[in-house]
């Protein structure tokens, strides 16, 4: 099936991103812990509204940070006040990063991580989490599946727990053409074969958040490099 190659593909590929080079292993292996403060959890954050999105989680007391990537959103979490915080991704080098991270930053006896498979969610237990942070996952998998992880973190979070979600910027089918970039069933972007993007606006993603969570709000923001505030940061609260 597309979905199932689409989704070995990405993991394929993000396997490849968040691989630890000898010297980052190495280097982090001899880190101290006492001198990885704030200033070095806002170094991992992307931007200053995620970190701040990521602080929001302190007085949680068992988040998710689901595709957790390098684990920077949980790490943040933790360091701030959270009391334990689960990583969870399918690339095993993104939970080896995490596990270094962790180390660097003092918090490994507070966190779990697991390498997950798309299949991993159905099987948790209802209310089992009360915060959750997902950054850049459901715009780049297939709907299908980002369809089925919504309606299961709805399910495994408790009443009035708090969730962060991170988009991309919304990419025009127009816009795309423009960049000479082609998009499949109107706005999915792949790239050398990979599903990188598939693009919804504002709107679009509200009505599908909706369904699941009460929106709080909606931020944007950039990148280092990016002039524009493009990306979306929802904060959203399951009801």
């Amino acid at each position: 099936m597309k979905q199932t190659d689409d989704y070995k593909k990405l993991v394929e590929h993000w396997n490849k991103v968040f691989q630890l080079t000898d010297e980052e292993s190495e280097e982090g292996a001899q880190e101290n812990s006492e001198s990885f403060g704030e200033e070095e959890m806002k170094q991992m954050a992307p931007s200053e509204k995620l970190f701040d999105a990521a602080v929001s989680l302190k007085d949680c007391s068992n988040v998710l940070d689901y595709g957790c990537g390098n684990g920077w959103a949980g790490i943040i979490a933790a360091k701030s006040g959270s009391g334990s915080v689960t990583f969870a991704d399918p690339a095993e080098n993104a939970i080896e990063a995490v596990k270094l991270y962790a180390k660097m930053f003092g918090i490994s006896d507070r966190i779990k991580t697991v390498c997950i498979d798309e299949k991993w969610i159905n099987t948790i237990e209802e209310r089992a989490y009360d915060g959750l942070i997902c950054s850049n996952v459901l715009d780049v998998i297939p709907p299908e599946m980002a369809e089925n992880i919504l309606k299961n973190t709805s399910r495994i979070l408790k009443e009035g727990s708090r969730v962060i979600i991170g988009m991309n910027n919304y990419l025009s089918p127009d816009v795309a053409k423009e960049k000479g970039l082609e998009m499949q069933g109107g706005n999915m972007l792949y790239i050398d074969g990979i599903l990188r993007l598939v693009s919804r606006t504002d709107e679009e993603w509200s009505e599908i958040l909706g369904k699941f969570f009460k929106i709080e709000r909606l931020e944007h923001f950039a990148w280092p490099g990016e002039t524009k505030e493009t990306r979306r940061l929802f904060y959203l609260t399951r009801e």
